[in-house]
């Protein structure tokens, strides 16, 4: 009997190798797919918070018509003290993302 010194990859064994390699190609493209779509979409909520943060830093009213500003009075009661804090609840709006904030507006206070 003679030897065989055929080296190399038969056919099934390239086919697969073949199958194995494109299986994983599919799941690496499925997930770059997610990785970039869920980049996507946290670029536009790092938008809209940017958007919300400069609207409060503007010192400006609240932007949402179904929740307007409304008035009112904190009382903070430590160490036996009393201390009111007059401001307004704001609403503001951005890109279906929305943060209600208190908001210091230094007025008169109502007696009491």
């Amino acid at each position: 009997m003679g030897r065989n010194n055929k080296t190399g990859f038969t056919l099934i064994e390239t086919i697969v190798a073949f199958a194995i390699i494109a299986i994983i190609l599919v799941v690496a493209l499925i997930g770059f797919n997610t990785i970039s779509r869920v980049d996507l979409s946290a670029q536009g909520w790092n938008a809209s918070d940017q958007a919300i943060e400069n609207l409060i830093a503007q010192g400006g009213s609240g932007n949402d018509p179904d929740n307007q500003d409304k008035e009112v009075v904190l009382t903070i009661v430590t160490g036996g003290e009393t201390f009111k804090i007059t401001g307004d609840i704001r609403t503001y709006v951005d890109g279906g993302k929305s943060i209600t904030v208190f908001a210091y507006v230094p007025r008169a206070l109502p007696p009491g």
